[in-house]
Parts: C-alpha cells; sequence; structure tokens
C-alpha cells in the first residue's frame, strides 16, 4: 500500500475513535453518577433490599415508594420468588439540560418455581436532579420552593392552635441538587389521559 492511502485510513481510524468517544460522553460526570445510583439500585434489588432501595427516590416521596409491590406488578411474582442472576447497564443518556436521564439496564433473571430457564428482560430507569428540599415541578429560590410560573409551592401544615394552614415549602438555597428516581416514571403505574 502506498503512504498516502496508510496515511488515510490511520486518520479515518482516529477520526471513527475520536467521534465515538465523543458521542459516549465518558467524561461526563452526570452521567457517571447515574450509572453508580443505578447499579447500586439494581444491587439493592438483587439482595432484596427495599428500604435502602426507596432512598434513591426524593426525600418527599419515599413514603409512596413501595419496591416489593413494584417489582411484583413487573414480574407477576412475590420479590422472594424472584432471582436476579445478573444485571448490566446497557446505556445512559442525559437530556440537553442535564436535569433528566434514563438508563436503559439489562437484567437476566429466573422466577423460581415457574422458569426453568432464566429470562431476559430491559428496564428503563428514569432519573430527574432537583432541590433535595423541594417538591417535583419547583426549585429552590431565596429560601422557598417555587414552581416553573414563579409561584410559591405550598405545603398544608398544622399551626399551635392545631388548625391546618398553608405555608410555603421552606428551602435551603446553598443545598445542591442532586439526582434521584423519577418514582412516576420508573416504578408507578399511571394513567396517561
Amino acid at each position: 500500500m502506498r503512504q498516502t492511502t496508510m496515511a488515510t485510513i490511520f486518520v479515518l481510524v482516529v477520526l471513527a475513535i475520536g467521534g465515538a468517544i465523543y458521542l459516549a460522553e465518558p467524561f461526563n460526570a452526570d452521567r457517571r453518577v447515574v450509572q453508580d445510583l443505578s447499579t447500586k439500585f439494581m444491587e439493592d434489588i438483587q439482595f432484596k433490599d427495599f428500604r435502602s432501595s426507596a432512598l434513591y427516590h426524593h426525600e418527599l416521596e419515599q413514603d409512596r415508594v413501595d419496591i416489593g409491590k413494584a417489582i411484583e406488578r413487573l414480574f407477576l411474582v412475590k420479590p422472594e420468588m424472584l432471582n436476579i442472576q445478573d444485571f448490566r447497564i446497557v446505556r445512559t443518556e442525559i437530556d440537553s439540560t442535564s436535569r433528566r436521564a434514563r438508563v436503559l439496564v439489562n437484567s437476566r433473571f429466573r422466577r423460581l418455581n415457574i422458569d426453568e430457564e432464566p429470562e431476559e428482560a430491559d428496564l428503563q430507569l428514569f432519573w430527574i436532579r432537583r432541590h433535595p428540599q423541594c417538591p417535583l415541578g419547583s426549585d429552590c429560590e431565596a429560601g422557598e420552593c417555587r414552581d416553573e410560573t414563579g409561584h410559591l409551592v405550598l405545603e398544608e401544615k398544622e399551626d399551635e392552635e392545631g388548625e391546618e394552614v398553608e405555608v410555603p415549602f421552606i428551602c435551603d438555597s446553598d443545598r445542591e441538587h442532586a439526582w434521584f428516581m423519577n418514582l412516576d416514571s420508573t416504578l408507578e403505574s399511571r394513567d396517561y389521559r
């Protein structure tokens, strides 16, 4: 082969490798965080640690989380009858705003006393970056949670006389946003009408 041809092939290979690295975004810190969270979540599920697996959800939503029931709905067996043999992260994507992410997880599992051979299934985990003290759809501004339109987000609390009153959600403006599992997209069955 001529030197020109060899040089052209070399340049094309280098460009292809560079393009693959650019598209995979291996140096994106958020991508690594979301992958690590997804791996830890799946390990908690694999070892039936449902209390820990609920901690990936926002503090204000953890009372709605029942991982065991979600598994029962997804796999149609009681959680203790599901043997997750292994899993791997297939793909991690972060949207253009860097506030939403999704992780595709491939899992090999066997439903005990039902399946002879392991099955394989894909599961998408959805993550959202938000303020750790504000409800979904709001953010912390000057110590108070406000929705997308700038209105105060209110919560009901009991006053000193025991009556229910609406007060603003209070938050610490200095706390950094964090990644939380988007409960409604990942585990909840919903009506999309």
